[in-house]
C-alpha cells in the first residue's frame, strides 16, 4: 500500500532509510477494470507528489529523487496510449526518468558504436579512407557543433561524400539523438551533483 500522511509535513529528523515502496501498477497487469486501475495510479501519483514536496524541504534529496522517479513511472503508465505515453516510456527506459547517468553514455556509446562499423565495413572497401578517418568521422557527427570535416583531407572528403545514402543516413540520425541523449546524461548529472551538496 502506498502510505497516507493526511496533510502532515514531515520532520526534518524524518529518515526512510530501507523502505520497500509498492510495486508501481501496469495496465498490463493483473486484469481489472479500466477505470480501477486509473484511480490507483492517480492515488500513487498524489502520494509521491506529496512525499516530493516534502522530502525536498527537509532536505531528503535521495528520496526525492526516488519519488520523482516513481512520480514520472505512473505518469507514463497513467498515460493514454498515444505519442506522448510512448515518450514518458522511452525517457523512463532511456535514462531512468532523469535519474541514470550510465543508460543515455550506453546509448551514446552504442551509438557511435553502430555508426562506426557501418562505415568501417563499407570504407574497407574504399582506399582513401583509413581506420582513423572512419574514427574522426563517425565520432565529430556526434559532438554537437563540432564539423567532421573541418581538418580532412579533400580526397578523404570525396570519398565520405561518395559513400552510400544510407551511411548518411546513419551519420545524420546520430548528428541528431547525440544532443538528446548528451542532455538527458546532463539533467542526471546535475541531480547527482545536487544531491552530493
Amino acid at each position: 500500500m502506498i502510505p497516507r500522511f493526511h496533510g502532515r509535513n514531515f520532520h526534518p529528523g524524518c529518515h526512510f532509510h530501507g523502505v520497500t515502496w509498492p510495486e508501481i501498477p501496469t495496465r498490463n497487469g493483473p486484469k481489472k477494470l479500466e477505470d480501477i486501475i486509473e484511480g490507483v495510479l492517480r492515488s500513487h501519483i498524489r502520494s509521491y507528489e506529496y512525499i516530493r514536496i516534502q522530502a525536498e524541504k527537509i532536505g531528503q534529496l535521495e528520496l526525492r529523487k526516488e519519488m520523482i522517479r516513481r512520480e514520472l513511472a505512473c505518469r507514463a503508465e497513467a498515460a493514454k496510449p498515444s505519442f506522448e505515453r510512448l515518450l514518458r516510456i522511452a525517457y523512463g527506459w532511456i535514462c531512468n526518468h532523469g535519474t541514470s547517468i550510465g543508460r543515455p553514455a550506453l546509448a551514446l556509446f552504442g551509438l557511435w558504436f553502430f555508426n562506426f562499423f557501418a562505415w568501417q565495413g563499407w570504407a574497407a572497401q574504399e582506399a582513401a579512407l583509413t581506420t582513423w578517418d572512419v574514427i574522426y568521422h563517425s565520432g565529430g557527427r556526434m559532438l554537437p557543433l563540432v564539423s567532421g570535416h573541418a581538418y580532412v583531407e579533400p580526397e578523404t572528403l570525396n570519398a565520405i561524400r561518395a559513400a552510400p545514402h544510407v551511411l548518411h543516413f546513419f551519420s545524420a540520425c546520430a548528428a541528431i539523438l547525440s544532443p538528446f541523449l548528451l542532455f538527458l546524461m546532463a539533467l542526471a548529472l546535475r541531480l547527482k551533483f545536487r544531491m552530493s551538496v
